[in-house]
C-alpha cells in the first residue's frame, strides 16, 4: 500500500534530503582535500629539511676532512627547523659523532601551546634515518626525530577549520531547513489552491473565490487553466440549462395542441375532418421535427470520430451541397452565388465535409431575409484549401461571436425559436472542421451579415 503525503511535506522531505546530502558530500571533499594537501605539504618541507640538513653536515666534513667540526656544534642548533626536534649524527661505521635536539624548546612550547601538544609525549615523535654521501660515497647518517603532523601547526589548523566547519554546516542546515519551509510553502500554496478549485468545480461551485497568485510560469499556467476550465463548465452548464427549458418549451406547444385537438375529438366538440386531422399531423410533424434536432445533440460528440477518409474531388462536394440548396434559397427570394475553383482534391471524409457546407448554408439561409445574398466561395491556397460563406443576413453580435460555436449555445433565443432548431450545427460544424487539422473562423457585424472561413490541409490519403 504506497504511503500518500501531502506536497508540502513531500517537497519539505526532497529539499532536507538534498541539502544533507550536499552537506555530507561538500564539507567532507573538502576536509579530505584539506588535510590531504597539509600533509603533502608537511610532508614535502621536512623532507627539504633533512635535505639542507644533511648537505650541511657533507659540507662541514668536505672543509674539515673529518666530523671534528661538527663535533663543535652546539648541542641546541639553529638549523634544526619545526618539525624537526632531534638529529643524531653518526660516522661511517654508524657510531654517534653528537647529538642535536630542540627538546627544551620543545617542553616550552608545550605549556604554552594547546592540548594537543601538551599531550605529545617523546615516544610519539617519528623516527627517520637519512645516508650522507659524497661522489656517492657514504661517509655517515642522520637519525632524525620529528613531531607528527597531528601535532604540528598545520594539524592544529586543519582540526580548528573541521571544528568551525562543523558549526558552520550545523547552521547552514537550519537555515536550509527555514528555507525548505518557505519554498515548498511557496510551491505547494498554489498547487493546493488549484486542486481545492478543482474540487469546488467537481461540486457544482464555479465561482472564483480568493487565488494565490505565482510567478513560477507552470503554476500560473495550472491556476489559469482551472480558473478556465471553471468558466467554461460554468458556461456549458448554463447553456445546457437553457437548452433544456427552450427544448421543454419547444416539446410542450406541439404536445399541447395534439392533445387538445384529440380531446375536442374526444367529446365530440371537432369533427374528425381531414382538415383538422391534417392540423394535428402537422403538430405531430413539428413534434418528430424537434426530436430529430435534439437527438443532433450527440453528433457533436461523434463528429469528429470515425472519419471515413478517402481522396475525393472537394470542389464537387461544395458544388452539389451547394446546388441541393438552390430550390430552397429560390423559394425564400435569396440569392445564392458560387465562385468555387475546380479539380481540388484532398483526402478527406466527404459525407462529413458535406455536412458542414449544408450546415452552414442552412444557417445563412435562416438569418438572411428576403431580397438578400449568399455566396459560397472557393480556392486553393498553398496546401490548403479554403471555403467561405458569406452572407447579408442580420449578423452577429460581438458579445455573441465568441460562443458561437461552443454546444448548446443560441445567440437569440426568441429569433431561434421564431427560425427552428436547437442551434447546434456550428457546434458540429466546428468538430467535424478540428477532426480534419483545419480551422475554422467567423468575422461579422449586426445588420451586416457574416462571413465563415473553412481551412483545411490538401493531404494525401497516407
Amino acid at each position: 500500500m504506497t504511503v500518500k503525503r501531502s506536497l508540502r511535506t513531500q517537497l519539505i522531505f526532497q529539499y532536507m534530503v538534498i541539502v544533507l546530502v550536499c552537506m555530507l558530500i561538500i564539507p567532507t571533499a573538502i576536509s579530505e582535500l584539506l588535510d590531504r594537501q597539509f600533509r603533502n605539504f608537511a610532508s614535502e618541507r621536512l623532507r627539504e629539511n633533512e635535505d639542507e640538513i644533511a648537505k650541511l653536515f657533507a659540507a662541514f666534513y668536505v672543509q674539515s676532512g673529518s666530523w671534528d667540526l661538527c663535533a663543535m656544534l652546539p648541542l641546541s642548533a639553529d638549523f634544526l627547523r619545526w618539525p624537526i626536534v632531534t638529529v643524531q649524527l653518526t660516522d661511517e661505521d654508524g657510531d654517534e659523532v653528537r647529538t642535536y635536539s630542540r627538546l627544551q624548546q620543545l617542553s616550552a612550547a608545550r605549556s604554552k601551546s594547546g592540548k594537543a601538544l601538551r599531550e605529545l609525549r617523546e615516544e610519539d615523535l617519528i623516527t627517520d634515518s637519512r645516508e650522507i654521501l659524497i661522489n656517492g660515497q657514504r661517509i655517515g647518517g642522520l637519525r632524525i626525530l620529528h613531531v607528527p603532523f597531528n601535532f604540528s601547526p598545520e594539524g592544529a589548523f586543519l582540526r580548528k577549520f573541521n571544528r568551525i566547519m562543523f558549526y558552520a554546516v550545523g547552521l547552514m542546515l537550519a537555515v536550509a531547513a527555514a528555507i525548505a519551509f518557505f519554498m515548498a510553502f511557496r510551491i505547494s500554496r498554489p498547487v493546493l489552491n488549484a486542486a481545492k478549485r478543482a474540487q469546488q468545480i467537481s461540486r457544482g461551485n464555479y465561482e472564483i473565490e480568493d487565488r494565490a497568485d505565482s510567478d513560477i510560469t507552470e503554476l500560473s499556467e495550472l491556476m489559469d487553466s482551472v480558473d478556465r476550465l471553471g468558466s467554461t463548465l460554468e458556461a456549458q452548464e448554463k447553456l445546457r440549462r437553457r437548452l433544456l427549458s427552450d427544448l421543454a418549451h419547444e416539446l410542450r406547444n406541439p404536445v399541447t395542441i395534439i392533445k387538445s385537438h384529440l380531446e375536442a375529438i374526444e367529446d365530440g366538440v371537432w369533427e374528425p375532418t381531414p382538415e383538422r386531422i391534417r392540423l394535428t399531423v402537422s403538430e405531430v410533424d413539428r413534434l418528430s421535427q424537434l426530436i430529430q434536432e435534439a437527438e443532433k445533440l450527440t453528433n457533436i460528440e461523434s463528429a469528429g470520430h470515425s472519419l471515413s477518409i478517402e481522396k475525393v474531388d472537394v470542389s464537387q462536394i461544395v458544388e452539389k451541397a451547394a446546388m441541393i440548396f438552390d430550390p430552397l434559397y429560390g423559394n425564400k427570394g435569396v440569392e445564392l452565388s458560387r465562385e468555387i475553383e475546380h479539380g481540388i482534391t484532398a483526402a478527406v471524409d466527404a459525407a462529413k465535409i458535406r455536412q458542414v457546407i449544408e450546415n452552414l448554408l442552412s444557417n445563412a439561409l435562416r438569418y438572411t431575409d428576403t431580397g438578400g445574398k449568399v455566396s459560397v466561395k472557393m480556392n486553393k491556397i498553398k496546401d490548403d484549401f479554403i471555403v467561405e460563406v458569406s452572407d447579408s443576413g442580420i449578423g452577429i453580435s460581438e458579445n455573441d461571436l465568441p460562443y458561437i460555436f461552443e454546444r448548446f449555445y443560441r445567440t437569440d433565443v426568441s429569433r431561434t425559436r421564431a427560425s427552428g432548431g436547437l442551434g447546434i450545427g456550428l457546434a458540429i460544424v466546428k468538430a467535424i472542421i478540428d477532426a480534419h487539422c483545419g480551422t475554422i473562423s467567423v468575422k461579422s457585424r449586426p445588420g451586416e451579415g457574416s462571413c465563415f472561413t473553412i481551412k483545411i490541409p490538401c493531404r494525401d490519403i497516407e
